[in-house]
């Protein structure tokens, strides 16, 4: 995935990842509904970066994420974590 992000403070910061999704009963069954997913209910898991010019938030340059996802009725939901 890659997607470009507007901060509060007009900050925009380019973001990529990869990962894995496990395609089980759950995940099939909100794919095709508007259906929301628990983060336990299948194995979506992905590795982040995000890069920056803005001299704000240039601390994510050098850090890497890792993260969960889940399927939402919006959409797809995540949680970053940082790695420290």
């Amino acid at each position: 995935m890659r997607a470009q992000l507007k901060t509060h403070d007009g900050a925009v910061i380019y973001v990529t990842y990869e990962g894995l999704l496990e395609l089980n009963d759950a995940t099939m069954a909100a794919s095709t509904s508007d259906a929301t997913t628990d983060f336990g209910d299948h194995y979506f898991r992905i590795v982040a970066r995000m890069v920056t010019g803005d001299e704000r938030y240039a601390w994510v340059n050098t850090t890497l994420f890792v993260g969960r996802g889940r399927m939402h009725e919006t959409g797809v939901e995540y949680e970053l974590f940082r790695v420290a």
